[in-house]
């Protein structure tokens, strides 16, 4: 069972919510660590063995001791001496299997916490920011990986205080009252520090990921920031919660000061009672010299497990537990879509159908019972005023995410029967702000799909984008972070890769809008000759794209309100009206939608 906590920090930020407790945390890391559990058991292996070794040298030291006050060197000089050279050596090989097993494990959750996080749908229908989203998989996920090691540490160091007892009070019972009565006062103060430390750790996060989010954010728009002149404002947007940053990273590491100067503290005055105590018993005739050496080492070792238990173990996992409240957040967000196991059998291509389909916004439905049937090789034009979900309903065509109701066909099946794979072999995307992903021009264009360069040429040639592709420095080759570009040529390359993929069905969300009218005309000619039943679909702002399409939809407050030639249209004032300006999709829709 998850623990439910309220967490306040000492800096405001209160959190309510579930810190999930060890099978909460084991059901999360173990699907991930497959292929990764030999490594574990090899450190389990070493912890066993290091608690074997440790527990027996202060045995054989004291056996040493007493043999040397007697004259002579026996069999507890050579044990003493290989328990430390085997001590040294499981220290040493215990490091770096750790590592392994904590890189593998760390690396397929991150992995795959990467691939939900794009699966749990487009800004503005997620949960999550950006910034929070990049803090929750890239930098929350991966430090799990410490959490078996964690435990595994505080059963090493329980099960040494356990055996250090135990050789406590078969030496003398004084020396076990003794430790009891400090840790005791320790584990009272240790509980404290963890409850403040957990709720710090909290409000760290979540501070922290406002931070990131804002960061996000003004990168994203660092031009339109800069075109403003409002970088002072940015600044202090992004800086905003630098100072509670701060002082609840001041707050952790004053925490962590304290519990430190108090486990020195207990440390100190344990060990001092232990040695009072045991020079007591040593004049008293009931101690020899080695046992006396033996009782202050296995206090001291007893304490000092007690101690890791707290400071490296239960504190960190404090940490690890808020962290992981946070990624199981992540977790739990259910997949925009879940895959099939196989595409289903080719219909026709390219045959599109919308059946009562209904998306809700955070502000009301974006679509509402939306019917559309659009033939192979159709060309339509979604047409209306800004928020009426044109985007909307064309991200839905290439399941970019799933409607809230209703059903998507292509080629006569829902798309909810097909795979990743097979659906983007059928619907191409070009956007308005395409994103330029890989090292060069080349890599742009073709996305990760293998093709000739004969064919990446011929695709940037149907869009008008080989001329200045070839004006730059290695020409296909040159790297995208040396290729400065306008919003056209930035364009004409997202265009490109849609061609080159010539797939059956055509999305164009405002691709064209910043080529002038007569460059947008050729382009969209060439894409439509490149395959004669390719059907299209078109996010379009300007009244001579719509009247290039076949048909067009024009939709109103959410719903389909004609479906009819442009031409047959323009006569309705409300009509051109859709015309007049262009503005971006509401704010709670646009970045959805661009996205």
């Amino acid at each position: 069972m998850a623990e439910k906590k309220k967490r306040v920090s000492l800096t405001g930020v209160t959190l309510i919510g579930d810190l999930p407790d060890t099978r909460a945390m084991v059901g999360l890391l173990a699907p991930y660590a497959r292929g990764a559990w030999h490594w574990f058991s090899l450190q389990t292996t070493l912890a066993v063995l290091s608690i074997l070794v440790g527990l027996a040298t202060p045995a054989l030291a004291a056996v040493a001791i007493d043999q040397a006050v007697a004259g002579r060197i026996g069999w507890g000089f050579l044990g003493l001496a290989g328990a430390m050279a085997a001590s040294a050596l499981l220290g040493t090989a215990s490091g770096p299997v750790a590592s392994r097993f904590n890189i593998a494990l760390g690396g397929r959750l991150t992995r795959r916490m990467v691939a939900h996080s794009l699966n749990i749908g487009l800004p503005g229908r997620r949960p999550f920011d950006d910034g929070d989203l990049l803090n929750r998989e890239a930098s929350l996920a991966p430090g799990m990986s410490g959490y078996p090691s964690t435990m595994l540490r505080v059963g090493t160091g329980l099960a040494m205080v356990a055996g250090s007892l135990i050789a406590l009070l078969f030496i003398h019972w004084l020396f076990v009252a003794v430790w009891v009565v400090g840790v005791g006062l320790l584990a009272v103060l240790a509980r404290r520090f963890m409850a403040v430390l957990s709720a710090e750790q909290s409000g760290y996060e979540e501070l922290m990921g406002r931070m990131v989010n804002a960061y996000t954010d003004a990168l994203a728009g660092r031009r339109t920031i800069r075109a403003a002149g409002t970088v002072d404002r940015e600044f202090e947007r992004v800086t905003q919660a630098l100072p509670a940053l701060s002082a609840t990273t001041r707050n952790i590491l004053r925490v962590m000061g304290r519990g430190a100067v108090v486990m020195a503290s207990a440390d100190t005055g344990v060990l001092v009672a232990t040695a009072v105590a045991g020079i007591w018993l040593l004049a008293a005739g009931d101690l020899t010299p080695g046992a006396l050496l033996a009782a202050v080492r296995y206090a001291q070792m007893a304490y000092s497990n007690v101690a890791g238990v707290f400071d490296n173990g239960w504190f960190h996992i404090a940490l690890l537990r808020s962290q992981a409240a946070r990624v199981m957040e992540l977790v739990d967000t259910p997949a925009m879509k879940q895959e099939p196991s196989e595409p289903p059998a080719d219909g026709v291509p390219g045959d599109i159908e919308l059946d009562d389909v209904t998306v809700h916004g955070k502000a009301g439905d974006i679509l509402r019972g939306v019917n559309l049937r659009i033939r192979t090789g159709t060309t339509i034009a979604l047409v209306g005023e800004s928020g009426v979900g044109k985007t909307t309903l064309a991200t839905l065509v290439g399941r970019l995410h799933d409607p809230d109701g209703g059903t998507v066909r292509i080629d006569s099946a829902p798309l909810a029967e097909w795979s990743s794979e097979a659906l983007a072999k059928r619907v191409a995307y070009a956007f308005e702000s395409p994103a330029l992903l890989g090292d060069t021009v080349r890599d742009a264009i073709t996305l990760g799909h293998g093709a000739s360069d004969a064919e990446v040429r011929a695709a940037a040639r149907s869009v008008e984008a080989d001329a200045f592709v070839q004006r730059l420095p290695n020409g296909y080759e040159t790297p995208l972070e040396e290729t400065p570009m306008s919003g056209g040529e930035r364009q004409r390359l997202g265009l490109a890769r849609a061609a080159l993929r010539d797939s059956p069905a055509l999305v164009l969300d405002d691709a064209l809008s910043s080529l002038d009218v007569a460059t947008a005309a050729r382009v969209f000619a060439a894409l439509g000759s490149l395959s004669e039943d390719r059907t299209a679909i078109i996010v379009a702002h300007r009244a001579s794209t719509a009247a290039s399409a076949d048909v067009v939809a024009w939709l109103v407050d959410g719903r389909i309100h004609r479906v009819a030639p442009h031409a047959e249209l323009w006569g309705d004032p409300a009509y051109r009206s859709a015309f007049m300006g262009r503005s971006s999709e509401t704010a709670a829709i646009a970045e959805e939608e661009d996205g």
